[in-house]
Parts: structure tokens; C-alpha cells; sequence
């Protein structure tokens, strides 16, 4: 009985020990972020450029919102710029050490001088420029020079949001 309390005891610390909580600001976000923009898709005739991204750590979550300014463009129809709303979840790849903006949901988008019936579109057409571009570039990236970052990239444990700050825990076992 003895045994297995020490071990119990033993295996609780050590867990603990090989585990690594990375606190990433807002603002290291916001910069990377930032670094992406402006974003501009075109398809067929319609024109959307995103830009001046401001980014949004959603409280007790593992979700970021971006605001920031649309202008959409459909020749001899249209002409207009707004602002828009985005949240989506933060994912880890741990082979590239990297979390990415994922599952983009439009919560908001307002363009002036938009006819309703090119709304859905311009919707739709931002949220994949937005989906596809942060699926390919990290929002954070473990920077391969910092020895706790490098053996952390093994195993996500948690993501939180916590005043301002994506705290990440990994572990290594």
C-alpha cells in the first residue's frame, strides 16, 4: 500500500515537471496577425480586401476574434468598405509547433453601400479568404532556439485564455 502511494506521489510530481505552460500575449498574436494583412480574394467579378486586423483573445475560452476593416468590390455594381467580426478556435500542429486560426465563423460584417443580395456572397467569400490564409501561416509559432519550446512541442495538454493571454500547456510525456 505503501508502494503505490509513493508511486502515486511520484508519478503526480513528475507529470508536473514535464509539463510546460507558454503564456502568448495578445499582443505576439496581434503582431502576427497583423504581418498577414491586407488579405484580398478575388472571385469571378467580386473583389474582398481584409485588412487592419485587430485581435481579440476571447475570456475562458480556447477562442480568438479578429476585427477588422472589409472593402468589397464588384465592378460597375459596387463599392464599399466596412468592418467585420471573425472567431474561430486556435489548433495546435504539433509537428510544426505552430496554433492556427481555425473553424472561421463571421459573427458580424457590416459594408457600406452593400445591396443584400451580394451580402451572402461577400460573407462567404471573406470568411475563405480569412480560412484559408490563417490555416497556412501560425498565429504563434515554438521557436526552435528556445530549449523548453522545443521539447514542449510533443503533447498539448490544454489552451485557455486568461487576462489577455493564451496560456498553452504541453507536456512532454
Amino acid at each position: 500500500m505503501l508502494r503505490l502511494c509513493l508511486f502515486s506521489v511520484l508519478l503526480f510530481i513528475s507529470s508536473s515537471v514535464f509539463s510546460y505552460t507558454l503564456e502568448i500575449t495578445e499582443k505576439e498574436i496581434q503582431e502576427k496577425v497583423s504581418a498577414m494583412m491586407p488579405l484580398e480574394k478575388k472571385q469571378f467579378f467580386v473583389t474582398v480586401k481584409l485588412s487592419d486586423p485587430k485581435v481579440e483573445l476571447i475570456k475562458d475560452s480556447d477562442r480568438m476574434g479578429i476585427f477588422l476593416n472589409v472593402g468589397a468590390v464588384i465592378p460597375g455594381v459596387m463599392k464599399g468598405a466596412g468592418r467585420g467580426r471573425m472567431t474561430g478556435s486556435i489548433s495546435y500542429d504539433p509537428l510544426k509547433g505552430a496554433f492556427y486560426f481555425k473553424e472561421v465563423n463571421i459573427e458580424a460584417l457590416e459594408i457600406d453601400n452593400l445591396a443584400p443580395e451580394y451580402a451572402e456572397k461577400i460573407k462567404l467569400l471573406a470568411q475563405t479568404v480569412v480560412s484559408k490564409s490563417m490555416s497556412q501561416y501560425p498565429v504563434y509559432q515554438f521557436k526552435d532556439t528556445d530549449i523548453k519550446q522545443k521539447l514542449a512541442k510533443a503533447t498539448l495538454e490544454s489552451v485557455e485564455v486568461k487576462n489577455e493571454r493564451l496560456l498553452v500547456t504541453l507536456s512532454i510525456f
